[in-house]
């Protein structure tokens, strides 16, 4: 995958300028929903269009520097007015934390493969407290806050 990371670097802002495209990265292709073994590089857009009905400047190339592509509609993306409020049920972008930390950002819902049990996804400090699983810092079940505690903290005027 390094060629499709240094390829993504050249090309980018190119690719970041076409009307419609919210973001870029490298993953996975996906056919039908179902991720495949075929590493490609990723083009989120707002709303999937037809190629046919694009201009041919504005499409995404199926591939770039002979490598794939794939588009994946994500909706609109928008910015949490007060990521750090209280939000029931909690929304990815919003404050969260495992109660030792500070604060960090609740990345995505995401599916268990094997139950179909829905998960939040952010990064380890956030949700264990940096634990490799045998250190002791975060155990299953600990506390996660949302918000997060500094967040908290801060929304009750106590900084101390």
């Amino acid at each position: 995958m390094e060629r499709h990371f240094r390829t993504l670097e050249k090309v980018k802002d190119r690719i970041l300028k076409l009307p419609n495209v919210r973001g870029v990265g490298v993953g996975y292709k996906r056919v039908d929903m179902t991720r495949t073994d075929k590493p490609a590089i990723i083009v989120f857009v707002e709303k999937k269009v037809a190629a046919k009905e694009l201009h041919r400047a504005h499409r995404v190339p199926a591939k770039i520097n002979g490598l794939d592509t794939d588009v994946i509609e994500i909706g609109r993306v928008r910015l949490l007015k007060e990521r750090s409020n209280k939000i029931r049920p909690a929304l990815p972008g919003s404050s969260i934390g495992h109660y030792k930390i500070s604060a960090g950002t609740f990345g995505a819902v995401v599916k268990d493969k094997k139950t179909g049990e829905k998960l939040i996804l952010s990064n380890c400090h956030i949700l264990a407290n940096g634990s490799s699983g045998n250190d002791g810092r975060a155990k299953i079940g600990d506390p996660i806050l949302q918000p997060g505690g500094c967040d908290t903290l801060l929304k009750s005027g106590n900084n101390d």
